[in-house]
């Protein structure tokens, strides 16, 4: 077995090195995997009660990699075989490209199973003063009244001990341990900004002299911007990254982060900006979630930065879940329009990227990993699987109309206000009024987890 990242099988360097978390402890293969990882017993595995080595030499995990030696695709990383398909650079793509740069071809030992975990996604808990339309109260608390007034669905933690008991959880109690060998960390939220956790864990990096030694990548949601910390950490880790996440700008940017205002944001931006530019190790990428919402809206964004901070680079995350906001569940006819649109405005060196997304919002759900089970598509000629997944598609879109008008009924906004020119675009399939009286009369949809997925 060759211990180079070659083309002959699909490797990826994250299931070799990595771990990642989610608010609670449990843990993926990355962030972006369908299952949790697990132990013999079928019990998820949890950074409270389990070191971060176990995690990563588990059998669960070596199971994946042995698919991948095998030359399999693994279900796991449905996400990635998604996007290679509709040509775009996957995540797993982009990781062995950045682990040939950043450690050389040899770094990963691919015929051993790992013990020492060097790249890691964490997130301390759901802390957040937001509540993203994209999101929910598993990453947000501010989401949580809400999704139990709504009806929207949600998983509750049960690990005995909490991962941020910093006294008994396994993630603080072998912290001397795992922390030794960490080259990179991404922090990801909640809002890390919000938590004292963060701070306190950043700090003990910094007092413990291993800053120098790792490259630090931290999501914000652009609203909070302390300087102070901001210099601190650009000062003592070896390298700095800042992912924001902008979904629009105006009134698209409250709509769609809500209550996040724009004109405070504006100016954090500026300052990110200056960290951008300046002499210390930082970059700061701009990561815009596209979704049924706000694809067709694109040329306007990515002129809005050209204009007023044409340094920073964006990055074009496509939501594949909830599977009701995604691009692909729009009618046909407007996403002809927008497919027009898009093709039209000159998006530079993001053409590729933005030519994948067009694929992907025009690529049946069944190609994409949902609407037709893999256990019985077999059965079924193109025509019929085409027949199924319209008429998935058809459900998917009355979610998205029925929480469109749930949300905004809510939280007293106006989809046909803020998105005027999509509207016009849905006027004949959605019939937004109607929509608003039904929920205002009848109450909210309350929904299974299947249903919101």
């Amino acid at each position: 077995m060759t211990n180079k990242i070659t083309s002959e099988y699909k490797k990826c360097a994250l299931l070799w090195s990595h771990v990642a978390n989610e608010p609670g402890g449990t843990c993926r293969t990355c962030c972006i995997a369908k299952n949790r990882i697990q132990d013999s017993d079928g019990i998820d595995m949890n950074l409270s009660t389990h070191t971060m080595s176990e995690i990563l030499s588990s059998q669960y995990v070596e199971n994946i990699r042995q698919e991948i030696r095998e030359g399999n695709e693994p279900e796991n990383c449905e996400t990635c075989w998604i996007d290679e398909r509709n040509g775009k650079t996957s995540k797993r793509q982009q990781y062995n490209d950045y682990y040939r740069n950043w450690y050389g071809s040899d770094f990963i030992k691919w015929d051993e199973v790992p013990t020492t975990v060097v790249d890691a996604q964490l997130i301390f808990d759901n802390t957040c003063n937001l509540k993203c339309r994209s999101c929910n109260t598993n990453y947000s608390s501010k989401w949580r009244e809400e999704a139990v007034e709504r009806g929207v669905p949600f998983w509750e933690i049960t690990s005995p001990i909490l991962m941020m008991d910093q006294e008994r959880s396994k993630f603080w109690t072998d912290m001397d341990n795992w922390t030794k060998d960490i080259l990179r960390l991404e922090i990801m939220g909640g809002e890390p900004f919000y938590m004292k956790q963060f701070r306190d864990f950043a700090q003990l990096l910094i007092d413990k002299d291993l800053a120098k030694n790792i490259c630090l990548t931290l999501s914000t949601n652009g609203t909070v911007a302390n300087k102070q910390l901001l210099e601190s950490m650009a000062s003592n880790f070896k390298d700095l990254a800042f992912s924001v996440s902008i979904d629009g700008i105006e009134d698209k940017f409250t709509y769609l982060r809500h209550p996040g205002k724009w004109e405070e944001v504006e100016k954090n931006l500026d300052f990110y900006y200056e960290l951008h530019n300046s002499n210390y190790p930082v970059n700061v990428q701009i990561t815009h979630t596209v979704t049924a919402l706000n694809v067709m809206y694109m040329p306007e964004f990515y002129e809005y930065f050209k204009n007023r901070w044409p340094n920073f680079n964006i990055w074009n995350n496509i939501a594949h879940y909830p599977k009701w906001l995604t691009c692909a569940v729009l009618p046909t006819s407007a996403k002809k329009e927008i497919t027009k649109k898009l093709q039209a405005y000159n998006f530079g060196h993001y053409r590729s990227e933005i030519d994948s997304l067009i694929d992907y919002m025009n690529t049946p759900l069944f190609s994409n990993g949902s609407s037709v089970p893999d256990n019985i598509k077999s059965r079924f000629n193109n025509e019929r699987l085409l027949m199924m997944d319209q008429r998935n598609i058809e459900k998917k879109y009355d979610t998205f109309k029925n929480q469109i008008a749930g949300g905004d009924v809510y939280r007293q906004e106006s989809f046909t206000e803020v998105f005027p020119e999509l509207h016009e675009l849905l006027k004949d399939s959605y019939d937004y009024d109607q929509e608003i009286e039904t929920v205002s009369t009848l109450g909210f949809k309350k929904l299974s987890v299947e249903e919101y997925g």
